[in-house]
């Protein structure tokens, strides 16, 4: 699986568009260009790992770590938001103060869990 495919699964549970992954090639080696190969090199192990990449990406941003992987995700997602079949995504069409509640309910348990399985993620890639 190459990079943009990876990276937009890991968000969206999909197969990427072929002009979000053009897309995202052109950005990412910009990208990378401007960096440190060391910093290049460490997304590239954390990619390669197979590791969950948005726990990952949570716990790299938290504890400052891995930069280069939150952009990207970053990246991906401001591309896949340019594609009007992805509006649902982003866009609420339905209010519920009762639904609202639940939902923000479960995305924090959902990001205790994320941040928890990422710092455990984080370690073992920092390690390999």
């Amino acid at each position: 699986m190459n990079e943009a495919q990876r990276i937009y699964h890991a968000l969206f549970r999909r197969d990427v568009p072929p002009v979000v992954a053009e897309r995202f090639a052109q950005a990412s080696a910009r990208l990378e260009a401007s960096l440190p190969p060391a910093e290049v090199a460490a997304y590239q192990r954390a990619l390669a790992s197979g590791a969950d990449l948005t726990a990952l990406e949570l716990a790299a941003r938290y504890t400052r770590k891995l930069p280069l992987l939150t952009r990207k995700l970053g990246l991906m997602a401001y591309l896949a938001e340019t594609l009007p079949e992805n509006q649902a995504l982003f866009i609420n069409e339905h209010s519920s103060f009762a639904a609202g509640l639940v939902h923000i309910a479960a995305a924090v348990l959902h990001t205790v869990w994320q941040m928890a399985k990422g710092l455990w993620l984080l370690r073992q890639v920092r390690h390999a």
